[in-house]
């Protein structure tokens, strides 16, 4: 009952449909069944400003609900993620002191530009004037008929979707234990695109039971 509760206080934190959906997600057989509570986020992404957004979002969706986290940003050296020394060692040794149960890693996998035609639409009129039917001798008739086809033009639709993979992993075992899929159709800003997708990935894992009470 409580868990049901956190959940369905969670949904209220966002009104509005989301632009990102959960495509796919995976649960593994070495998830703890209670679930994780304290959490390691780590955005990879070799922009700041964006893996800082989307960390900082995340952590504050997991603060509402309970669970305790500490971000990539916080607490590792902006060169790491691109370091050409970067060993999963030095990773587990930050989460390891930082005393997290679970790492969860975000990251770009795809981004893909679409182009499609959305059709114009035909504006019928009202009843045709002039005398008879298809008056089409008199004036009346021609723009009764003429008039009443007249169409909205079609045009072309650029669509931009980002395709992001997100995986947990134990840390006692260091083994994958939940991965998910999400596809973002054309975010206005970064800052939606994060509250978004926080949001989606967040709910799915509550739900898979991957978040703890």
């Amino acid at each position: 009952m409580k868990k049901f509760m956190v959940f369905a206080a969670f949904l209220v934190i966002s009104a509005c449909s989301p632009s990102t959906r959960i495509t796919r997600s995976w649960v593994g057989p070495d998830k703890n069944n209670y679930g994780y509570n304290n959490l390691f986020v780590a955005v990879v992404l070799s922009d700041v400003a964006k893996r800082q957004e989307i960390e900082t979002d995340i952590q504050t969706k997991l603060s509402r609900i309970g669970i305790n986290s500490t971000t990539s940003n916080a607490t590792i050296r902006p060169s790491f993620w691109t370091s050409t020394d970067l060993d999963k060692n030095s990773m587990i040794e930050v989460v390891k002191q930082n005393q997290k149960d679970a790492i969860m890693t975000v990251s770009l996998i795809d981004v893909q530009n679409e182009q499609r035609y959305i059709p114009g639409n035909m504006m019928m009129a009202g009843p045709m004037i002039g005398p008879g039917a298809w008056g089409m001798n008199h004036f009346g008739g021609f723009w009764g008929w003429n008039h009443g086809m007249m169409m909205t033009p079609g045009h072309i639709v650029n669509d931009r979707k980002y395709f992001m993979e997100i995986n947990v992993y134990d840390t006692a075992s260091e083994l994958l234990v939940w991965s998910a899929q999400s596809k973002t159709l054309n975010p206005r800003s970064l800052e939606r695109f994060s509250s978004d997708f926080s949001q989606a990935v967040l709910e799915r894992m509550l739900v898979e039971g991957v978040l703890g009470r």
